[in-house]
């Protein structure tokens, strides 16, 4: 299914452009490519309009605007779900690293007993 959206994008280019201004998202697309297929009556209105000017003059230059947009497209589930997964494979390098330490401090030394042989 993925492989067939990718193929309905390229057919029309034009969807590049309005992903890249911000005005859409993949996701958007791909929902609407489920739901009504490559329907022309859906697709014309993205083939006929232009893009807003703004997005025609945009310029490849971080600045702090295009660094809040792009904090707005962070999924922030997903984000909360890798720091939860690297919790707990710190928990857990944790909790290897304490038993050590546990079981090497619960080993004390203690001297052999010296056997006299000979009566020396």
């Amino acid at each position: 299914m993925k492989e067939e959206f990718k193929a309905f994008v390229r057919k029309r280019p034009e969807l590049i452009k309005y992903v890249n201004s911000g005005e859409m998202t993949w996701q958007k697309f791909y929902e609407q490519w489920s739901l009504y297929g490559e329907d022309e009556n859906v697709w014309k209105d993205y083939k006929n309009n232009n893009i807003s000017s703004s997005s025609n003059t945009k310029q490849e230059s971080f600045n702090l605007g295009s660094i809040a947009d792009m904090i707005k497209k962070v999924d922030m589930n997903s984000v909360q779900k890798g720091v939860n997964s690297l919790q707990k494979i710190i928990e857990l390098l944790q909790g290897f690293t304490t038993k050590d330490v546990a079981t090497s401090n619960s080993k004390t030394y203690e001297p052999r007993q010296l056997f006299k042989k000979f009566e020396d």
